[in-house]
């Protein structure tokens, strides 16, 4: 079992987003290159939620004996608040918007449709866990929700865009970086082995080289040591393999059917 799957992530999220020009996932640039002050738009409120939907067609035969669904589509987009920000987040997240400076002042002018800069930004989302590793949350898109800034007496204006996801070019629309993951799997989860033979099982840790012990919870059929198992009797054996760090156990197990010899 790895760590992840107990991850509870809380807090805030920090919302950088810089031009992209790239078509492949593997076009993403390092995280400290995006990861800058001059990519950082802007301070959260309330946190950002990451959506990610899909539509399917029910296909049904007129006597109702058959039925298909097929996924027609699917979405993702990422909303958040913004408490702080100015005249160049605006242009990050309004495609019709341009900023210049004269002097000490910043003008921004926005709208147009004609005034599409058509560009698309890569939008990278990072939650800071110091305890279970940092989640990053990657996008390419462009802000679908235009803004509004509500300025009201004892209260902070804050403006919520919506960024739709476009898909790379092979069709994916979020990629997901987890830090820190933590845990064992075992090579095989179903396996057989014949009574007087042997097969070998494989744990891969993370971190990498961790120290592994195997056992079996029915010696009497089926034995293990280092991620061999032998074949004592016919019957059904849970194999497990187990690593600990910081104090934690993660545990993976393999399935082993054993039969007769020969079988």
């Amino acid at each position: 079992m790895r760590q992840e799957k107990n991850r509870i992530a809380m807090g805030s999220v920090d919302i950088f987003m810089t031009e992209f020009t790239g078509t492949a996932v593997s076009d993403i640039p390092a995280d400290s290159a995006i990861e800058t002050e001059a990519n950082f738009i802007g301070r959260t409120k309330d946190g950002g939620e990451v959506t990610y939907t899909t539509t399917y067609y029910n296909a049904k035969s007129d006597d109702g004996k058959a039925a298909r669904n097929e996924m027609t589509e699917d979405a993702a987009s990422i909303s958040f608040g913004l408490i702080t920000w100015n005249g160049d987040t605006i242009v990050k997240l309004v495609p019709t918007a341009e900023a210049t400076i004269t002097g000490t002042r910043r003008r921004t002018v926005i709208g147009g449709a004609a005034n599409m800069d058509n560009k698309v930004y890569l939008v990278r989302a990072v939650h800071k866990d110091k305890v279970k590793g940092d989640v990053r949350y990657t996008f390419i898109g462009k802000n679908v929700n235009g803004f509004a800034a509500a300025y009201k007496p004892g209260q902070e204006t804050t403006i919520t865009p919506n960024i739709a996801a476009e898909p790379f070019d092979d069709g994916r629309l979020i990629v997901l970086d987890e830090d820190d993951v933590v845990g064992i799997s075992i090579s095989s989860h179903k396996a057989t082995v014949a009574v007087g033979s042997t097969i070998d099982l494989t744990a891969t840790t993370a971190p990498a080289g961790q120290t592994v012990t195997w056992a079996s919870d029915n010696a009497d059929e089926a034995t293990v040591s280092n991620g061999t198992v032998t074949g004592v009797a016919a019957g059904t054996v849970a194999i497990t393999a187990s690593m600990t760090s910081g104090g934690v156990t993660y545990t993976d197990t393999c399935v082993v059917t054993v039969t007769g010899a020969g079988a």
